[in-house]
């Protein structure tokens, strides 16, 4: 396996990557098609950079050996790499040549019980957000900071989203928030978004509200300007930053605000990502209905309640244990859910809830 990179292979990959970001319905991120892209190439380099279109079993069971990671990791690149080769045969996927292929690239059903048993994502608690953003603001970025920790929590919003966003974006009196791509707002597959900002507690949205003021009437910020800026070397002192009129120009830089701020507070290093799923998690468990929790759901632009349960709202086995076990199961101690009426069941689910939810909820 001799072989280097070809012109034809390495147009095919890209190509697929175009396709990826502008010819399909989902549009892409650039962060995920970078990830397409990266798994296509190790395929090809593990496979001896021969022709993409001489796809085979043989193939396919020598890429998937070359995989290492955990469970997780090997069903996520061998489904890239299986959609890139859905790609370039279209309609011949069903030719027994390639259907055989594709399916050395699905997980056995052993391997689907051990993925079953991968952990649960982890994100901090109220508790631990609250310590967090627990520091004294002696200049302009502990000030912009905290505001963005808080922001990140009340507008679950993704972090490439959150670094794109302008002051326009932000309603300084509703609270009100548009995610337009058409302003330059980098949401997942272009979707254009209005929610709201959750109003966990006004010390968050007074830290919010108190940012959107600082940046107007002290900083003199036009609305085009990024709603979080970049820090630049100070012009009086390049040991020293200050804010800018910049948009920081990827995810990277929001995490490490995240992680150092974490990290001051012997707090494990979260990103910025695992916010949205603590403001999902204490949302629901403020929720008193199905309507409530669909509204929770399309204000985190999700079209689909069933996006969001399956994404966001996994519990530890602990918590729902404990659950189960305080459910009662005896008839003569409790009607059955079927014969209770609507306010009686919602009058139910919120008692539970107020007795076993976590972080004061």
């Amino acid at each position: 396996m001799g072989n280097k990179p070809n012109r034809l292979g390495e147009s095919l990959i890209n190509e697929f990557c175009t396709y990826l970001t502008v010819g399909t319905k989902m549009s892409y991120d650039e962060k995920t098609v970078k990830q397409y892209k990266d798994d296509i190439w190790d395929y090809w380099e593990k496979t001896g950079f021969e022709n993409l279109k001489e796809f085979n079993a043989d193939k396919a069971k020598l890429y998937r050996r070359s995989i290492q990671g955990s469970m997780q990791t090997k069903h996520q690149k061998m489904n890239r790499v299986a959609e890139f080769f859905r790609w370039i045969f279209g309609k011949k996927v069903t030719k027994p040549d390639i259907s055989e292929a594709l399916k050395v690239l699905q997980l056995t059903n052993a391997e689907k019980g051990l993925l079953s048993k991968h952990k649960i994502r982890e994100y901090p608690t109220l508790e631990e957000f609250n310590e967090i953003i627990d520091f004294p603001v002696n200049n302009d970025v502990d000030r912009r900071d905290k505001a963005l920790l808080c922001f990140l929590l009340l507008s679950a919003g993704r972090v490439d989203a959150v670094r794109t966003l302008s002051l326009s974006a932000l309603n300084p009196k509703t609270l009100d928030l548009v995610q337009d791509p058409t302003e330059g707002v980098h949401t997942k597959r272009n979707k254009y978004i209005i929610g709201t900002l959750f109003r966990f507690d006004e010390v968050y949205t007074d830290i919010i509200r108190d940012w959107l003021q600082f940046l107007t009437e002290i900083k003199h910020f036009k609305t085009t300007d990024p709603l979080f800026p970049k820090l630049v070397p100070s012009e009086e002192n390049s040991a020293l930053y200050v804010l800018s009129n910049e948009f920081y120009s990827s995810q990277s830089k929001i995490n490490e605000i995240v992680a150092s701020r974490c990290i001051d507070k012997d707090i494990p290093a979260y990103s910025a990502h695992e916010f949205r799923h603590l403001a999902v998690d204490t949302a629901f468990r403020l929720a008193r209905n199905g309507r409530e929790i669909k509204a929770i759901s399309q204000n985190v632009g999700h079209a689909y309640l069933s996006t969001t349960l399956k994404q966001y709202a996994n519990m530890q086995p602990q918590e729902y244990i404990q659950i189960i076990k305080g459910l009662t199961f005896k008839v003569d101690e409790q009607a059955r859910v079927c014969d209770l009426t609507t306010e009686e069941l919602i009058e139910i689910i919120h008692l539970r809830t107020q007795r076993l939810g976590r972080n004061g909820f």
